[in-house]
């Protein structure tokens, strides 16, 4: 079924909000895209934060996204292609690269396949994945032209800030009453009710927020040393989440 049948089926659209998001698997119209150089990538280490950014990005700019779309599933005037690069050969020459604190990440990436978080062999084995994809698109890439560099921690902290840096990728100056229309929209029971296709991309509750701080004081220092190992300049840049690891 292609994406005008869907359109007509869902009526994902901000004025009759449907309630699924659409996978877009058309292989010409990803190839279209990807062909245009001046297109841009949002790259994004899984567990980082990425559905929360698309969602906001979607609502505020009235257009959808390659390749999920959850609200405009009739228009194709798309404003990014959404990737992980866990190959890490992805090369592009406009791209916005979102991270998110390694401790934080690498918990949410055990407890979404489901592993032990106290296997410290699986623990290093995605800290090393994390620290690779983290060195190359925050030093070692030297093949973009046009690079934005976001933090979910950021957007947290202060969304107008770190926003702004997205509106400013595509030429635009932020306005703040509109990113403020579309933040009290997508909250989190809304990025819920958009990803019921995989029930785990929002994970939340008083014993997930405790499992996660017993596991950044027991395993903290692995995440830590085994994301930054042999990676000076990434340690450097990532300072802020060193504590008390150090």
């Amino acid at each position: 079924m292609r994406i005008k049948e869907l359109a007509s089926i869902l009526l994902g659209r901000i004025g009759g909000v449907g309630e699924a998001s659409i996978a877009v698997s058309d292989r010409e119209l990803i190839e279209a895209f990807a062909a245009d150089p001046e297109n841009t990538f949002l790259v994004s280490f899984p567990r980082t934060g990425s559905h929360w950014l698309r969602m906001l990005m979607e609502v505020y700019f009235g257009r959808p996204s390659l390749v999920r779309v959850f609200y405009y599933p009739e228009r194709r005037d798309y404003l990014t292609l959404h990737t992980h690069d866990l190959e890490l050969d992805l090369e592009r020459t406009n791209v916005m690269y979102l991270y998110r604190d390694p401790v934080a990440t690498i918990f949410s990436q055990l407890c979404y396949h489901g592993e032990p978080l106290d296997d410290r062999s699986r623990i290093r084995h995605w800290s090393e994945l994390y620290g690779r994809h983290l060195d190359k698109w925050l030093y070692r890439e030297r093949f973009t032209k046009r690079k934005t560099v976001l933090t979910y921690e950021g957007m947290k902290r202060d969304l107008a800030h770190e926003f702004a840096k997205v509106t400013q990728h595509f030429g635009e100056q932020l306005d703040e009453a509109r990113l403020t229309k579309a933040a009290s929209f997508v909250t989190k029971n809304e990025v819920r009710r958009k990803t019921r296709h995989d029930t785990q991309v929002v994970q939340a509750g008083p014993d997930y927020d405790g499992a996660r701080l017993e596991f950044r004081e027991k395993q903290g220092t692995l995440v830590w040393h085994a994301t930054t190992r042999g990676r000076p300049d990434l340690r450097s840049l990532l300072a802020d989440y060193r504590q008390p690891y150090e």
